[in-house]
């Protein structure tokens, strides 16, 4: 499928913004001083993700009029920028504050959808190779997508004050073997009402999940997926459009079957959705059927 040039311009935009973030999210980390505090009763922030969300926010405002004026952004910490649109940029300066405060599995993240069906997404993970506290060049991973397209993945190496790109390459998941019981992600936090902790212990009870895992926020969840770990991340609740909009994009291209509780990609017209990853419908069916989802 040909791309659309405008898409293709938002992806090296999405890009280079949280390439920005990240810095700072790297600058602050070296600094030592990440100054954590609870922006609500139950999530964390830190100068690390007000610093990232300036940097991507100066990106967006400099240069998102020239793609499409009728583009607007939602940043996680400085909220919406602009009228309300069919067409939206958002970002996610550290998705997976909690773990970004106590290690390395995060990753800074931006999308762009349209009539809320998510057309681009771009994935940057600092320091999931070779993190600060061992180099003071880490290494991580970028991995972005256009709908339609496919998803590219490339090695990055923090040197200095800026970011270094190794080669692109195609990014597609592995054939597995189907287990009779699998490694999976099911959430059960603090963040998830009654009713969605209920439709997720359901899932654990259920006998589908052999060994029960998980790394950082959604983004770190999605590509640990992709790349090995598990075989299925199945979020009841405690995921949002930030979170989870960038994942999808990437996940899908990449091969993976991306569900929300009709058994179909996620339109986001809200904020917040039930959101199965998995390797082929039939696995993503047998989670929705164990939580008592969809039919």
């Amino acid at each position: 499928m040909q791309s659309d040039p405008k898409l293709e311009q938002i992806e090296d935009l999405l890009i280079r913004a949280v390439l920005a973030g990240a810095s700072e999210v790297l600058r602050v980390r070296r600094s030592g001083r990440l100054d954590t505090r609870l922006k609500t009763a139950r999530e964390l922030v830190t100068s690390a993700d007000e610093q990232s969300d300036a940097a991507i926010l100066a990106v967006l405002k400099r240069e998102i009029a020239a793609i499409d004026p009728e583009i607007s952004f939602h940043l996680e910490e400085s909220g919406i920028h602009g009228s309300d649109s069919r067409k939206r940029v958002g970002a996610d300066p550290i998705d997976g504050t909690n773990h970004f405060a106590c290690g390395n599995l995060y990753a800074i993240q931006a999308h762009f959808v349209e009539d809320g069906i998510p057309q681009v997404g771009a994935i940057l993970q600092p320091e999931v190779y070779l993190p600060l506290s061992e180099s003071k060049a880490p290494v991580g991973r970028l991995a972005a997508a256009i709908r339609g397209r496919g998803a590219t993945v490339r090695r990055t190496r923090f040197r200095g004050n800026a970011f270094h790109l190794g080669k692109e390459r195609r990014l597609r998941i592995p054939e597995l073997p189907d287990p009779s019981g699998y490694v999976a992600c099911v959430p059960y936090s603090v963040k998830m009402a009654p009713e969605e902790r209920e439709t997720a212990r359901r899932v654990h009870e259920s006998g589908l999940v052999a060994v029960t895992t998980g790394a950082g926020g959604a983004a770190a969840n999605v590509m640990m997926t992709i790349f090995g770990g598990q075989h299925v991340y199945a979020n009841f609740g405690a995921g949002e459009d930030l979170d989870l909009i960038p994942p999808q994009v990437i996940a899908i291209e990449a091969g993976l079957t991306v569900w929300g509780a009709n058994r179909r990609p996620p339109v986001w017209h809200v904020r917040k959705q039930p959101f199965i990853v998995a390797p082929s419908p039939e696995i993503a069916a047998k989670f929705l059927e164990a939580a008592g989802l969809g039919q």
